[in-house]
């Protein structure tokens, strides 16, 4: 049903926008998307005819885990490859029937100064003051039903200041380049309708991925597999489910010419025409990887299995959901499986190719397996934080006009 709807979509809101240049030709033109979390209509194509991508940024239904809020951050970022709004960002206790927990004194200036970290060129508080009627009366704003100000309106006070103090100095600068995650809506929607094995989560092995190199302090860009990856030193495939011939010519050039590739389990399975493919696994990508899958595993998410990772002091993690039994024939091994019947098969390899290399990841697991990748892959390609900070610290970094804020 998400696939069959798309085109009429897309065909409304070019209807829109077309009507709105020839009658405005002077204003810019957005509308407000919801970042990594809705994905029944592909971002990309929605914002392909805009002027610049907007987002409603409600972090009080994630607030242990800023990662999160940063990832929607860098795929709304990543859709135009440019600055973002936020054209709603929380303001108060937010919901319809039951209301999310107060934000905390500094928790509404921490959400806006997160979203100008990664890239917003605007933060557009919703709202000024709360409705006393309809759907949203309790979506709290700055200000409560009875206009009073009171702690939020004074803590966004406050930030104001502190705004214009920077002036324009952030206005369109850019995010460095070091790390790129493909996110892939071909992949959502088919994962949605064939999971492959029980209780797999495309969003959740992709939240894994990043966050890894989130909390290395490495700058992550998410973008579609068509971009341009040649700014990158390390690019990650968690998984790449729909493959056309086109992504696996670019991402063996890439790797050619000195980038590392990281690639997931269950890539290169069909063709665009929604058809397994005939060939080995990871089927367009074996060559590139080195690698075949003799052998796969669908554990489900309440198996397990354990890899160990090669080397005298080589750290051990549980896997589960997935298990590819690899056969390398141009790779190194980098972890083996430690249990079942394939206990000592590979399951993780890395391959030199050109400049660059390629590291396949044949299973899926909690965050220590992404975290050991990331930190495999940064190793190789050189890449270093943008500075060393106690874990639970962000930094990110925003370029302008010569200068590194």
């Amino acid at each position: 049903g998400v696939q069959t709807c798309a085109l009429p979509i897309f065909a409304y809101q070019q209807a829109q926008v077309d009507a709105l240049r020839a009658l405005c030709p002077e204003h810019s033109i957005t509308t407000n998307m919801m970042g990594f979390g809705f994905q029944d209509i592909n971002y990309y194509e929605l914002a392909r005819p805009l002027d610049f991508v907007s987002w409603d940024n409600y972090p009080g239904y994630q607030p242990s885990d800023p990662a999160a809020v940063a990832l929607s951050h860098t795929l709304m970022r990543g859709l135009l490859d440019r600055p973002f709004w936020v054209m709603e960002q929380q303001a108060g206790p937010t919901g319809w029937q039951t209301m999310s927990r107060a934000p905390k004194p500094g928790q509404l200036r921490l959400w806006a100064y997160q979203a100008i970290a990664h890239g917003a060129d605007a933060v557009v508080f919703f709202r000024w003051r709360t409705c006393r009627f309809n759907t949203e009366e309790y979506w709290h704003g700055i200000l409560d039903h009875d206009g009073v100000p009171r702690r939020r309106y004074e803590e966004i006070k406050t930030m104001g200041g502190e705004v214009a103090r920077i002036g324009d100095r952030l206005v369109g600068a850019a995010s460095p380049k070091a790390v790129a995650m493909l996110f892939s809506y071909d992949d959502s929607f088919a994962f949605r309708l064939q999971p492959n094995a029980r209780d797999f989560s495309y969003s959740e092995l992709f939240s894994n991925y990043y966050r890894a190199f989130h909390q290395l302090g490495l700058p992550v860009d998410v973008v579609s597999p068509e971009a341009d990856l040649s700014g990158y030193r390390v690019v990650v495939a968690p998984t790449l489910h729909v493959l056309p011939d086109a992504w696996a010519d670019k991402l063996r050039r890439y790797v050619e010419q000195g980038g590392w590739l990281i690639v997931g389990a269950r890539s290169g399975v069909k063709d665009t025409n929604n058809r397994v493919v005939d060939l080995a696994l990871p089927g367009l990508l074996r060559d590139l990887c080195g690698v075949e899958v003799a052998e796969y595993d669908p554990l489900g998410r309440n198996a397990t299995n354990a890899v160990r990772f090669e080397g005298e002091n080589g750290a051990g993690c549980t896997v589960h959901t997935w298990c590819d039994v690899l056969q390398p024939f141009d790779a190194d091994v980098v972890g083996r499986y430690t249990e079942d019947y394939y206990a000592g098969q590979a399951a993780i390899t890395q391959r030199a190719v050109g400049a660059g290399g390629v590291i396949y990841v044949g299973c899926m697991g909690n965050g220590d397996l992404y975290g050991a990748v990331a930190k495999l892959a940064a190793q190789e390609a050189q890449l270093a934080p943008l500075l060393i900070a106690p874990r639970g610290v962000e930094v990110t970094a925003r370029e302008n006009r010569g200068v590194t804020y």
